[in-house]
C-alpha cells in the first residue's frame, strides 16, 4: 500500500543556490524548481531564510520574517524563484536557507534543497602588524638620531678651534 502512495506523488525536483560558499553582505538564493510531470502541478515553493537574512525581495512572492512562498501552478519543466536579502550574522558561523515544494500539505514537502554557506571573518590585511611595527621603529629611529645631533652640536658650539 505504502507503494501505492509513493508512485502517486508528483515528481518534483528542487535545487538551492547562491553561487557562493561565504555570505557577505547581499546574496540572491535561486531555487529551480522541476516539474516532471506532463501536467501542471498546484504547488507552494517555500523557501525558509537562515536567521539573520534582512531586506528581503522576492518578486511574486509573499514574504514573512522567516520564509517566502509563491502559490503556483508549476507547468512542466524548470521554474525559477529568487529571492535576495542582506546578511547580517557572526563571523565565522554557518547559515542555511531550505528550499522546499508542497503540494496542498504543507505538513510534508515533496522535496527540499538546503544552501550552507559561512559568514566571513572580517577582513585582516596580511602583514599589517609588520608594517605598523617598521614605522615605530622607523619613528624611534628618526627621534633617536635627531636627539643626538642635536646634543652632539651643542658641545661642539663652545669649542674653540685653533
Amino acid at each position: 500500500m505504502m507503494i501505492a502512495i509513493l508512485l502517486a506523488s508528483p515528481q518534483v525536483t528542487v535545487g538551492l543556490a547562491n553561487g557562493v560558499n561565504e555570505i557577505d553582505q547581499r546574496t540572491t538564493y535561486v531555487i529551480k524548481a522541476v516539474n516532471h510531470e506532463t501536467t501542471p502541478l498546484a504547488a507552494n515553493v517555500r523557501i525558509t531564510f537562515p536567521p539573520g537574512l534582512r531586506k528581503v525581495e522576492a518578486a511574486g512572492a509573499s514574504v514573512g520574517e522567516t520564509h517566502a512562498s509563491w502559490l503556483v501552478t508549476m507547468p512542466p519543466g524548470e521554474s525559477t524563484y529568487e529571492v535576495s536579502g542582506v546578511m547580517r550574522g557572526d563571523p565565522g558561523s554557518a547559515v542555511a536557507a531550505t528550499a522546499c515544494v508542497y503540494a496542498g500539505d504543507l505538513s510534508r514537502a515533496l522535496v527540499c534543497s538546503t544552501d550552507i554557506d559561512e559568514i566571513p571573518d572580517p577582513q585582516v590585511t596580511p602583514g599589517a602588524g609588520v608594517l605598523t611595527a617598521l614605522v615605530v621603529l622607523l619613528v624611534l629611529t628618526s627621534a633617536a638620531t635627531a636627539s643626538y645631533l642635536m646634543t652632539r652640536s651643542r658641545r661642539c658650539v663652545g669649542v674653540l678651534v685653533p
